[in-house]
């Protein structure tokens, strides 16, 4: 792989090639492996029907609906990412030493990630309409699940630069988890958040893919508070990216 990444190129020009590269290759490999992908993409209409079975009873989405689809796309996004860099720590280490960008290395995970979770957004968002008509437009719903998506991508990434064993980085998945619906209104009305309560709340990813998806539902949507949570989402995502990146740095130098 080092020999097709070449040694002439430098700056952006270089970054670009390997990132280019590294998806390539990722991207084989997730394909390659068709079992697990498949099982991946099984999860997002399963939710998505069961989601259906539950709400069925009363043939119309309710608020807790729209948190049980973001908190899923959350879920999916972790579950995909949590162990694709600390499998690959001695492949990493190896291609360290050849001048390997750490960035161009993350950024390759991201994007063939990015579109598994597109890919499951897709299916869970379909699998729900197709038993029940949601309020608001379909696209704009699928991208709060895509961006929520993203951020689990993110999440998990990190905590995958940070593991040292593949069970450690998904048995820390429920942790990530549990502080979407602990700091949540659907646990506690918003009339009894303390202030520490509120602030974490709005540093929830779940709380912003949310508010997309309750502002699209609305009789009277309000378009800029819409669209500054997809913002906030999609930059969400790209500093747990970051986060990753700078993990793997940190785990460089010690």
């Amino acid at each position: 792989m080092t020999a097709d990444l070449g040694i002439v190129e430098s700056g952006f020009g270089r970054w670009q090639r390997e990132s280019m590269i590294l998806t390539a290759r990722y991207r084989d490999c997730v394909v390659g492996d068709r079992l697990t992908t498949l099982i991946l993409l099984a999860q997002a209409p399963l939710i998505g029907w069961l989601c259906a079975l539950v709400w069925g009873g009363i043939e119309r989405d309710t608020p807790s609906l729209y948190f049980v689809m973001v908190l899923s796309a959350v879920w999916f996004g972790c579950m995909n990412a949590c162990r694709e860099i600390v499998k690959e720590r001695t492949i990493l280490e190896r291609e360290r030493l050849f001048g390997l960008s750490l960035s161009a290395y993350v950024t390759s995970k991201f994007a063939v990630l990015a579109f598994l979770g597109l890919v499951q957004a897709l299916a869970l968002q379909a699998a729900v309409e197709w038993h029940l008509a949601l309020k608001g437009a379909f696209l704009v719903q699928t991208l709060a699940l895509w961006g929520a998506s993203l951020c689990g991508v993110g999440l998990g990434l990190l905590v995958s630069a940070l593991a040292s064993r593949q069970e450690r980085a998904v048995g820390v998945v429920p942790l990530l988890l549990l502080p979407q619906i602990l700091f949540s209104q659907f646990v506690l009305p918003k009339e009894y958040f303390t202030d520490f309560v509120a602030v974490a709340q709005k540093l929830m990813p779940v709380h912003w893919a949310y508010e997309v998806f309750e502002q699209a539902a609305a009789l009277e949507t309000d378009w800029w508070w819409l669209l500054l949570s997809v913002v906030v989402l999609f930059l969400y995502a790209m500093v747990l990216g970051a986060g990753a990146t700078l993990a793997l740095l940190w785990r460089k130098e010690i």
